[in-house]
């Protein structure tokens, strides 16, 4: 705009800001002069077109193009101009003729348009707002702009959905003219219900219908169509708001068809402020200094509750009382005004400093980029003048000025005061919460959603690492920073980051401090997430425990800039976010940082050994992993780190993990960096694979199994299993102790994976590969004069036997026979199999099976049934009843000698010298006796635990 086109406008804001007489609308059964009420509408319209004129002030020329044609796009479908989807696509504004500038706009994309003026019978449009900060002076040409597109609530839904495509359309044109517009269909009926409130970057819908209603109606800007019934409510009757648009209805003082009625501010619920302030303290977790304002703004009118003076209603009585002045009656110079009033009367210096800084900011804006010279001229002489006119200290804007050359330090103490104050802020609209809302506050999950969020942002833990909210505007990155650690109390380490590069003589200065830490991976992680890390960083590092190289140090950081950038994205923030509980998103497991191996050689070699395993190496079973520590991003966007020592601590940190991470578990969520000279590489390997291995194993574990995963690691082994969804470890440190864990009976299926290298030389870890449910599977293996019987149950636990001076057939039958009639047990599943398989030993870790060859014998020498009688007193000794074929041995009889007199029968009865053992062929006992308490927990495992334990007995 050329320095004539100012000095006109400045005639015509000149002419019409002149003041008025003041109109005084009366009361219900008052005269009320209709010349007053259209004086009242035009002094409304003369507001809303200087308004206009501001915005064209800071846009190019095919800019204003948009504002020209805007309402005559929606008055006629014309197929060259923008937006147009078809004939039949709702149009129509009432009382609408497009000007003179509305009609070139038009001719712009059609020469040959001409506009015919002609009746219509429906208007579809209602009216045409625009709203927002576009009707202020904070306005510039990187602002968006919020349209209101309100119609009429008759239409269909596919007139709605093609009403907006056009919109959308319009949008991706704007687009074209470097504008960001956004339109809201907007229905007045039931926006007046407080129902189909538009939702913007600026609210959070619903919860805060009449705070948007305030704000509309004191920064709408009125295009075309019908005129906001609420400019005709006098403010005296503001709080009569219903009853006086009715009386004028009634009276035909207006006609409704040229209003159009978003409804009152007569009575707000006290849910709303604080859905208001909190909305405002979450916008300014990201963007501080542009929702601060309104945040104060929120305290001050809930500090009025329950009669809050309300801004608009302000807006309204000032145009009532004659007054134009389109600065004075700026939308943000009103907020500006009544927050320094409020905290004038409670705030701090700090506070009221704070409000200032937030005001010039969102004037100038934060680094000024979007405003050319001729803009920055003029905010700047405004910014001058409210200044003087509010006795600001004298050096309040240059210091304001300066915030383009924030450093980090400076950042970080701007963080400080606004974090203090979103917390006070917090604290007082909980006291709100307090004192004037009931229980349906806390069934309000959109509000359940924000508190969880600022919690999650502004609670303080242990091993959290800060996310300031003024990261983004450190405009003066250090070149250089030093990491120093020194001792602090009880041995603990303080970790220093200082801004410079400091020489090893040089002391520390406390002006070049920036943060200090008792955990390194913490600082680390807050220099990156803050904005300090960029490859041109130079690094200085001292520490007397932690021996880090400038590259390794680089490499460190480097993978926390990818895992935060991969991470920490602006959905991270978005509500629905936190309907769910918080989850691990990734984590960073950093090993050996700065600490060379135990025992590790001056070269830094270890002795060769066939056993390689990191976590079990060589004979002395060294593990490799001796320090661990983790970072971790949450679904909330918090970011911890925790520290771990040795083995358990590792395994710690992957249960953790995995309980903890967003579901479905993925392994690319989960890395490892080792920094191990010459081991890095294994070290990470071995590593990742125990992860996927659990990922693998437990992620997508049927419901009711029970899998079990067993490593070695050291000189123990290691058990994982689920247990009530969440995986578990502990620690065995025998093989006998593992085939005990084995052995153990479980209470569904239970899968059972071995890590290599673990049981070496076993057959075990094999036949688990073969482990299948709903079968009892019979493996013997046959070396020298010892046969080995292996059956895994259905379920899973492992039953082991050796046979000395036995062979196949007899053992095979043995075990044929008590195992057959188990299949027809009323409590075991219909679908029961038994299998029997020899294993073959090829080499000293390698077996493979066949099926056993060995046919069931047609009938049994000598049976050997063993029953229990069930006894009423379970403290007394079992009551026996042996059947050896037909002869009966029982307890009452036989007393302590039983199985004596039964053993030496057996004998007595075979022919030859045949000394091989006794094996009984069937059992029936009650539960309790076989370990469990009622049949359904039964499984095979059982009867053969308590076969081995009486053929024990047998054979002693």
């Amino acid at each position: 705009m050329n320095h004539r086109s100012l000095i006109n406008l400045r005639v015509l804001q000149v002419t019409q800001t002149r003041n008025h007489p003041p109109i005084h609308l009366g009361s219900p059964g008052e005269d009320i002069s209709k010349k007053d009420l259209h004086s009242i509408i035009q002094r409304f319209k003369n507001l809303n077109q200087l308004r206009q004129q501001r915005i064209q002030r800071f846009l190019q020329s095919r800019q204003q193009t948009f504002l020209h044609i805007l309402p005559l796009i929606f008055h006629r479908n014309h197929p060259l101009l923008p937006g147009f989807i078809s004939s039949e696509t709702p149009a129509g504004i009432p009382d609408y003729t497009p000007n003179k500038q509305s009609i070139n706009a038009a001719k712009q994309f059609s020469k040959s348009f001409a506009y015919k003026r002609r009746a219509l019978l429906r208007h579809p449009i209602q009216g045409i707002f625009l709203m927002g900060s576009v009707s202020s002076v904070v306005f510039s040409k990187a602002s968006d702009m919020d349209i209101w597109l309100c119609h009429q609530p008759d239409l269909s839904p596919s007139e709605i959905k093609e009403l907006q495509q056009k919109a959308t359309a319009i949008e991706k044109w704007a687009e074209s003219l470097e504008l960001e517009v956004h339109f809201f269909l907007v229905d007045s009926t039931l926006l007046s219900k407080g129902q189909n409130a538009p939702i913007s970057t600026e609210s959070s819908g619903s919860t805060q219908h009449y705070l948007l209603l305030e704000e509309f109606y004191r920064t709408a800007i009125f295009i075309a169509g019908r005129i906001p019934a609420w400019w005709l409510v006098p403010p005296h009757q503001e709080n009569n708001y219903t009853p006086y648009l009715k009386h004028l209805l009634d009276h035909r003082f207006i006609d409704e068809n040229e209003i159009i009625d978003f409804g009152g501010l007569e009575s707000i619920p006290a849910e709303e402020f604080i859905s208001g302030a909190l909305w405002h303290i979450y916008k300014s977790i990201s963007s501080p200094h542009k929702s601060l304002l309104k945040l104060f703004l929120m305290e001050s009118y809930a500090s009025e509750y329950p009669s809050p003076k309300w801004l608009c209603v302000d807006l309204k009585n000032e145009i009532y009382q004659g007054c134009m002045d389109i600065e004075h009656l700026d939308p943000y110079l009103l907020i500006y005004a009544k927050v320094e009033d409020y905290l004038q009367k409670s705030g701090s210096s700090q506070q009221i400093n704070l409000a200032r800084q937030c005001f010039y900011l969102k004037i100038m804006g934060p680094s000024y980029k979007t405003l050319d010279t001729q803009s920055q001229t003029l905010k700047s002489n405004y910014m001058q003048s409210i200044a003087k006119q509010w006795n600001w200290p004298d050096n309040l804007l240059d210091t304001f000025h300066k915030q383009k050359y924030w450093d980090i330090k400076k950042a970080t103490q701007e963080h400080t005061i606004i974090r203090t104050q979103l917390k006070f802020s917090l604290r007082t609209v909980l006291q709100l919460a307090g004192d004037y809302v009931k229980h349906n506050y806390r069934e309000n999950n959109e509000l359940k959603l924000i508190s969880r969020k600022l919690y999650a942002f502004l609670e303080k833990k242990p091993r959290k690492v800060e996310i300031i909210t003024t990261r983004t505007t450190v405009h003066a990155k250090e070149d250089a920073l030093s990491i120093i650690e020194s001792q602090g109390k009880n041995n603990t380490s303080i970790w220093t980051l200082y801004a410079g590069e400091l020489t090893l003589e040089e002391e520390p200065s406390t002006s070049n401090l920036i943060k200090k830490d008792t955990h390194l991976l913490n600082l680390l992680g807050w220099l990156v997430v803050n904005g300090l890390y960029h490859k041109q960083l130079q690094l200085y590092f001292k520490s007397p425990n932690i021996l880090l190289s400038n590259i390794e140090l680089h490499q460190l950081l480097n993978q926390l800039f990818q895992l935060f950038s991969k991470n920490l994205k602006d959905n991270s923030l978005s509500l629905p976010t936190y309907n769910k509980a918080d989850s691990q998103l990734a984590s960073l497991i950093i090993i050996n940082l700065g600490q060379p191996l135990v025992n590790e050689r001056k070269d830094g070699m270890l002795v060769l050994s066939e056993r390689s395993d990191p976590l079990s190496y060589g004979k002395k079973r060294q593990c490799f992993i001796q320090k661990i520590d983790q970072i971790s991003v949450s679904s909330w966007g918090e970011i911890t780190t925790s520290k771990h020592q040795g083995l358990d601590g590792f395994f710690d940190s992957l249960v953790y993990i995995f309980n903890h991470t967003k579901q479905p578990i993925s392994i690319r969520r989960f890395k490892v960096i080792c920094y191990t000279p010459t081991r890095a590489n294994s070290i990470t390997l071995r590593t990742n694979a125990i992860f996927s291995n659990l990922i693998t194993f437990f992620s997508k574990q049927p419901k009711l199994q029970s899998n079990r995963y067993f490593l070695a690691g050291e000189s123990s082994f290691y058990v994982f299993q689920l247990k009530n969804k969440h995986l578990r470890y502990w620690s065995i440190d025998s093989e006998e102790q593992l085939l005990q864990e084995l052995a153990s009976t479980q209470e569904h299926f239970s899968q059972v994976f071995f890590d290599p290298g673990t049981l070496d030389n076993s057959a075990i870890p094999f036949l688990y590969n073969l482990n299948q449910a709903n079968c009892i599977q019979v493996f013997y293996l046959s070396e020298n004069d010892c046969i080995t019987v292996f059956i895994i149950d259905e379920k899973g636990t492992l039953f082991t036997q050796e046979h000395i001076h036995s062979n196949c057939n007899q053992i095979l039958n043995n075990y044929f026979t008590f195992l057959e009639p188990i299949l027809n047990h009323p409590y075991y599943v219909n679908d029961l199999q038994l299998k029997y398989y020899e294993i073959i030993k090829q080499t000293t870790s390698t077996f493979t099976i066949c099926p056993a060859k060995w046919t069931p014998p047609p009938y049994i020498d000598l049976s050997l049934r063993v029953i229990i009688e069930e006894s009423p007193d379970r403290s007394i000794s079992a009551n026996y009843h042996i059947y050896c074929n037909d002869q009966e041995f029982n307890t009452a009889t036989y007393g302590n000698q039983l199985f004596k007199e039964v053993s030496d029968f057996v004998m007595s009865n075979r022919k030859g010298n045949n000394n091989y053992p006794i094996h009984i062929t069937h059992l029936e006992a009650p539960c309790y006796y076989l370990g469990v308490d009622n049949e359904d927990q039964l499984q095979t495992a059982h009867h053969l635990n308590y076969k081995k334990k009486i053929e024990a007995k047998l054979n002693t």
